[in-house]
């Protein structure tokens, strides 16, 4: 058994959701469960406590663990990669180093890219070297764990300004040159009162409805839809949503897992026959990620998304689809026995020459325990390069908490099973979002993104992941996803 062990602070906060945050990448990129304890230093009792991370494999690999910044809240960031070892680490120097080797290999490949480095990013690398290097050499632990802090920091400060400089930079080259692809937003609709204002809302391209026209079983939960009243580009679906609490009562009162497939199947097809001429894409499946659960298993899940797409083909349907997964870091996997990576799941299924147009990475950032910690810009730009490496374009789906007060839903409490855990504010938030949506937006590889949530009571699992207030009050979260839209058309910005 590959265990590996930390030297910490003292008052290091270990409470259920800090320490099911920790978790080993190996080599292959694939996170592993991990066994934490935690005991006392003997050499050091006061001040220092002892982390033991072990995993049933003897490889070297990274460990991740939430952080606290002082002004952005807390991310999940990870060291080097260390080898197996009985010696001691210290957990905040080797989080400074991490940090520091991620931000200064970035640097090399932007800048070999022709990416304009400011001296301002250059300073705070050098600056964060220096505590680096007195962190490791200090002898005084307290010192060593404070200037490891100060790099950490540094080097934090220096990713962000790296990040808005590129996003910057790519963003205005991208939009001076029309033979690159466009980014286009989009938005899911909203229910009920709330279906009007949400398909003309002016910052977004596309709107992504569940329904289609025709499908009468359905019509308690399209509102008002009518497709001839729909002025922009359809997005249709996704027809099964695989996550967690995501299948609809109708289909989990059916007896099995045939019964529930073939259902969906004569959904899949009565849907087909009714596309509306504006549909633009279809949105097949979302939420897969290597786990099943009680009322789908992950083999189930993998049955039905290829039985759909076959349908689809077989109709010849002249319409790009689309099949998204969720938790694409796989850190799900950090917390199961078994499974297998969401990229594994895409490659398996375009070696099957099924018909998928896009690939979709579903977020659902800052919630716990289905859903996924907020990562520094560096993480994301990682993130999408290893996706891209299947040769299709990404969507980026997207839900993030804001603003305060609880969230209705007629759907009720059962399904709301998740919580916003960490200790980011709004702003931290927002200002999180100002960095990484236009990095996104940089990157060839992904072609758009939807926020999939209108309301907040839209969907109770999700609280506060709405664009509006369950009163219809546009949140700040919509207005900067308006300041997006005209970052991205206007050209002297």
């Amino acid at each position: 058994m590959g265990e590996f062990r930390f030297r910490v602070p003292f008052e290091w906060d270990l409470d259920p959701y800090h320490a099911n945050s920790i978790h080993v990448v190996g080599i292959d990129g694939v996170p592993w469960p991990c066994r934490i304890a935690v005991s006392d230093d003997e050499s050091d009792p006061t001040t220092r406590k002892l982390l033991s991370v072990s995993r049933h494999r003897d490889e070297s690999g990274k460990l991740y663990a939430l952080y606290p910044f002082q002004d952005r809240g807390e991310f999940l960031i990870c060291t080097g990669t260390l080898p197996v070892s009985d010696d001691k680490y210290e957990l905040l120097t080797e989080l400074a180093r991490g940090t520091l080797n991620r931000l200064r290999n970035q640097i090399s490949i932007w800048q070999e890219g022709g990416l304009a480095i400011a001296d301002s990013v250059h300073k705070k690398v050098q600056i964060s070297t220096g505590w680096l290097s007195e962190s490791i050499l200090s002898e005084d632990s307290e010192r060593c764990d404070n200037v490891a802090r100060n790099s950490i920091e540094m080097s934090m400060n220096a990713i962000f300004e790296l990040s808005d400089l590129f996003g910057d930079q790519i963003c205005r080259y991208r939009r001076e040159n029309e033979e690159m692809s466009n980014f286009w937003l989009g938005n899911a609709s909203g229910k009920a009162e709330q279906f009007a204002p949400s398909v003309t809302h002016p910052s977004f391209d596309l709107i992504q409805t569940r329904l289609v026209p025709g499908a009468e079983a359905f019509s308690d939960d399209s509102g008002d839809f009518d497709p001839a009243s729909i002025r922009r580009r359809i997005i249709v679906g996704p027809w099964l949503d695989a996550s967690v609490g995501g299948m609809s009562e109708r289909l989990i009162n059916l007896d099995d897992f045939l019964s529930r497939k073939d259902q969906l199947l004569i959904e899949c097809r009565q849907q087909l026959d009714s596309i509306p001429d504006n549909a633009s894409l279809i949105h097949v499946v979302s939420g897969l990620n290597g786990i099943g659960y009680r009322h789908l298993s992950y083999p189930q899940q993998l049955q039905v998304t290829v039985d759909m797409l076959r349908l689809i083909d077989e109709t010849r349907i002249e319409l790009p689809t689309m099949v998204s997964f969720d938790f694409p870091w796989a850190e799900r996997l950090a917390g199961a026995v078994g499974g297998n990576h969401p990229l594994q799941i895409a490659d398996s299924l375009l070696r099957q020459g099924l018909q998928i147009s896009f690939l979709g990475l579903d977020i659902n950032l800052d919630y716990w325990p289905n859903g996924s910690a907020v990562r520094d810009p560096l993480q994301w730009i990682d993130l999408v390069d290893v996706w891209a490496q299947l040769g299709l374009p990404l969507v980026i789906n997207l839900r993030v908490p804001s603003g305060t007060g609880d969230s209705i839903s007629p759907q009720g409490e059962s399904r709301r099973t998740n919580q916003t855990r960490s200790n980011l504010t709004d702003k931290n938030r927002l200002d999180f979002l100002e960095t990484v949506l236009p990095m996104l937006v940089a990157r060839p590889s992904v072609h758009g993104m939807i926020w999939r949530q209108w309301q907040d009571g839209d969907d109770c699992r999700y609280p506060q992941a709405g664009l509006v207030g369950v009163d219809g009050a546009e949140k700040e979260i919509g207005q900067l996803l308006s300041n997006l839209r005209y970052l991205m058309s206007e050209p002297n910005q």
